[in-house]
């Protein structure tokens, strides 16, 4: 049954955007033959990239995460975008098995997101028990963790951020809300654990992310209704702008 069900999941995300695979060739190419390399294995900035191709700042970034996750690239903090060695020394990853994200699939996510968490922090602040909190102030606790010394083993950040998320829908105590929250809530950590790295290499980001964070927690903690919606709508409003253009 579970098996079945991650298979479900699974399918819902697994989809092949021709324009995206085709950015991702024409980068890689350029990589190839070094016409874009900056000081040595360094990449243009994001900015620059986009200017560069002549593509939106969104198409460019889902270029950059199929990148990465091939292991052409890599994201090493505010220091910017790197090629990796093994790409000049023969490496030659198949895109033509790239799974990338149909248009318009994160702007339908941020919808749902809006639908069911910011309503969720408001009954969260008003329902929410001891247990609760302590749920989210472990939560919190390793997200300013990984901000200040960045992350032990790959993804925590966003398992992390997910499950801060996730207790904020369960506090609620609305099994309803719940179970939505489950249903799309593997797809939504598997974009945000792609696309984390190359968001959180930009100027202060990763410090405004936390203080929403921290202010979602707190509003929901001090049960105070209207602050906790607030911040979840401000924060899924951040998130819209950044993801899905």
């Amino acid at each position: 049954m579970i098996a079945k069900r991650q298979e479900k999941r699974k399918k819902v995300w697994v989809y092949l955007a021709k324009g995206r695979r085709k950015l991702a060739e024409e980068i890689l190419d350029k990589i190839r033959d070094k016409s874009i390399l900056v000081e040595g294995k360094k990449l243009p900035s994001e900015r620059e990239l986009a200017n560069l191709f002549n593509v939106s700042r969104n198409l460019l970034r889902e270029a950059l995460v199929v990148l990465e996750c091939l292991g052409v690239i890599e994201v090493r903090g505010k220091e910017g975008l790197f090629v990796k060695d093994e790409v000049f020394v023969g490496f030659s990853p198949n895109l033509k098995s790239v799974v990338l994200w149909p248009e318009n699939m994160l702007r339908d996510l941020m919808e749902m997101r809006e639908i069911i968490e910011v309503p969720a922090a408001g009954i969260a602040a008003r329902r929410r028990t001891a247990e609760d909190l302590k749920k989210m102030e472990e939560c919190m606790k390793h997200l300013e963790e990984i901000y200040l010394h960045g992350e032990k083993l790959e993804g925590e950040g966003a398992k992390w951020d997910a499950l801060l998320h996730m207790a904020v829908v369960e506090a609620s105590g609305n099994r309803i809300l719940v179970r939505f929250s489950e249903e799309f809530g593997y797809i939504m950590e598997k974009y945000i654990g792609q696309s984390r790295s190359l968001v959180f290499s930009q100027g202060n980001w990763p410090r405004i992310i936390l203080d929403q964070h921290r202010a979602l927690f707190e509003a929901i903690r001090d049960k105070d209704e209207a602050k906790a919606k607030k911040v979840a709508m401000e924060h899924i409003e951040l998130a819209r702008k950044k993801f899905a253009g």
